[in-house]
Protein backbone atom coordinates (compact mmCIF):
# COMPACT_ATOMS: atom_id res chain seq x y z
CA UNK A 1 0.00 0.00 0.00
CA UNK A 2 1.28 3.47 -0.88
CA UNK A 3 1.88 5.99 1.87
CA UNK A 4 0.33 9.42 1.52
CA UNK A 5 1.17 12.76 3.06
CA UNK A 6 -1.37 14.87 4.87
CA UNK A 7 -2.25 16.73 1.66
CA UNK A 8 -3.28 13.50 -0.08
CA UNK A 9 -0.20 13.24 -2.30
CA UNK A 10 1.95 10.14 -2.37
CA UNK A 11 5.01 10.47 -0.18
CA UNK A 12 8.36 9.51 -1.59
CA UNK A 13 7.04 9.02 -5.11
CA UNK A 14 9.56 11.31 -6.74
CA UNK A 15 12.41 9.82 -4.72
CA UNK A 16 11.32 6.24 -5.39
CA UNK A 17 11.09 6.98 -9.09
CA UNK A 18 14.52 8.63 -9.08
CA UNK A 19 16.07 5.64 -7.31
CA UNK A 20 14.45 3.12 -9.65
CA UNK A 21 17.35 3.55 -12.08
CA UNK A 22 20.62 1.65 -11.36
CA UNK A 23 22.80 4.51 -12.64
CA UNK A 24 21.09 6.94 -10.27
CA UNK A 25 21.57 4.54 -7.36
CA UNK A 26 25.26 4.36 -8.25
CA UNK A 27 25.50 8.16 -8.32
CA UNK A 28 23.96 8.38 -4.84
CA UNK A 29 26.44 5.74 -3.63
CA UNK A 30 29.32 7.80 -5.01
CA UNK A 31 28.11 10.96 -3.27
CA UNK A 32 27.67 9.20 0.07
CA UNK A 33 30.56 6.70 0.02
CA UNK A 34 33.45 8.88 1.12
CA UNK A 35 32.60 12.03 3.07
CA UNK A 36 36.24 13.14 2.99
CA UNK A 37 36.34 13.20 -0.82
CA UNK A 38 34.76 16.37 -2.20
CA UNK A 39 32.67 15.17 -5.10
CA UNK A 40 31.39 17.29 -7.92
CA UNK A 41 29.28 16.50 -10.93
CA UNK A 42 32.49 16.40 -12.97
CA UNK A 43 34.10 13.81 -10.69
CA UNK A 44 31.00 11.63 -10.73
CA UNK A 45 30.78 11.95 -14.51
CA UNK A 46 34.42 10.91 -14.94
CA UNK A 47 33.96 7.91 -12.66
CA UNK A 48 30.79 6.71 -14.33
CA UNK A 49 32.05 7.25 -17.88
CA UNK A 50 34.96 4.95 -17.05
CA UNK A 51 33.24 2.32 -14.91
CA UNK A 52 29.71 2.04 -16.29
CA UNK A 53 30.40 3.26 -19.84
CA UNK A 54 27.74 5.97 -19.98
CA UNK A 55 28.05 9.31 -21.73
CA UNK A 56 28.49 12.60 -19.94
CA UNK A 57 25.07 13.73 -21.16
CA UNK A 58 23.47 10.63 -19.63
CA UNK A 59 25.14 11.34 -16.29
CA UNK A 60 23.95 14.95 -16.46
CA UNK A 61 20.40 13.77 -17.07
CA UNK A 62 20.53 11.42 -14.06
CA UNK A 63 22.10 14.09 -11.83
CA UNK A 64 19.23 16.41 -12.69
CA UNK A 65 16.64 13.76 -11.80
CA UNK A 66 18.36 13.15 -8.45
CA UNK A 67 18.60 16.87 -7.74
CA UNK A 68 14.91 17.34 -8.58
CA UNK A 69 14.04 14.56 -6.12
CA UNK A 70 16.18 16.26 -3.43
CA UNK A 71 18.49 13.27 -3.18
CA UNK A 72 21.68 15.24 -3.82
CA UNK A 73 22.41 18.91 -3.11
CA UNK A 74 22.00 21.34 -5.99
CA UNK A 75 25.56 22.57 -5.56
CA UNK A 76 26.95 19.07 -6.08
CA UNK A 77 24.66 18.30 -9.02
CA UNK A 78 25.80 21.46 -10.76
CA UNK A 79 29.47 20.94 -9.96
CA UNK A 80 29.88 23.91 -7.62
CA UNK A 81 30.68 21.94 -4.49
CA UNK A 82 34.01 22.55 -2.79
CA UNK A 83 34.97 21.45 0.72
Amino acid sequence: MNEFRGDGKKSGGKREQALSNPIRRRIVELFTADEARPLTAAAVTDDLCRSVKVSASQVGYHLTRLRDADLIPTEKAEGRYDR
